[in-house]
């Protein structure tokens, strides 16, 4: 996403830590914008940041966005010009602050959905919509008509009484399938 690469999934279990110690699962990492193959795994800032120069954040650097309120990332998706992360207790949406689009120092995270997925499998993109099972239903992340990113359970009305009867169990191993050709 936005010439980078992007790490989530992590542990949120610390061994012999203390009350400092981060908790990396809704911590979401990004590489330096990537010019050659040994930028991917660069995920901090270029200069130095105890330095009398060049010690700024620049665009182009490598950083964590911390997901406030998600617990275990399952999933990321790059739709349109958005990151969706997917995790277990709701759907957020990483996007650029600006004109520039997303960068290192103006970006942007909005909250779309407080029902999460309990699969990392369970969603699919179709390019422009991302698809994916929730622990209530069928959810949609798509433009609205004003152009903001929307989840919208799809299930209601349609096939709500036979999800409900989906165990919580089965959710876990639940995968999506999309068939570009015939477009379902």
């Amino acid at each position: 996403f936005a010439g980078r690469v992007f790490y989530a999934g992590f542990d949120g279990e610390v061994f012999d830590g203390d009350n400092r110690s981060p908790n990396l699962s809704n911590i979401i990492f990004f590489s330096q914008l990537v010019r050659n193959k040994s930028d991917i795994n660069k995920c901090y800032q270029s200069g130095d940041p105890a330095g009398r120069e060049d010690s700024d954040i620049v665009d182009t650097d490598g950083g964590f966005i911390r997901i406030v309120g998600a617990t275990n990332i399952y999933k990321l998706v790059n739709i349109g010009e958005v990151l969706i992360v997917i995790a277990d207790n709701g759907v957020w949406v990483v996007k650029g602050g600006g004109e520039d689009g997303f960068t290192a120092t103006n970006y942007g995270v909005d909250k779309l959905s407080s029902f999460g997925s309990k699969s990392p499998y369970a969603s699919i993109s179709t390019g422009d919509a991302l698809f994916y099972w929730a622990t209530d239903g069928i959810y949609i992340v798509t433009k609205d008509q004003f152009g903001d990113y929307k989840a919208k359970n799809i299930s209601v009305g349609t096939i709500q009484k036979f999800f409900d009867g989906i165990g919580e169990d089965i959710l876990r191993d639940v995968v999506g399938i999309y068939d570009e050709y015939d477009k379902k």
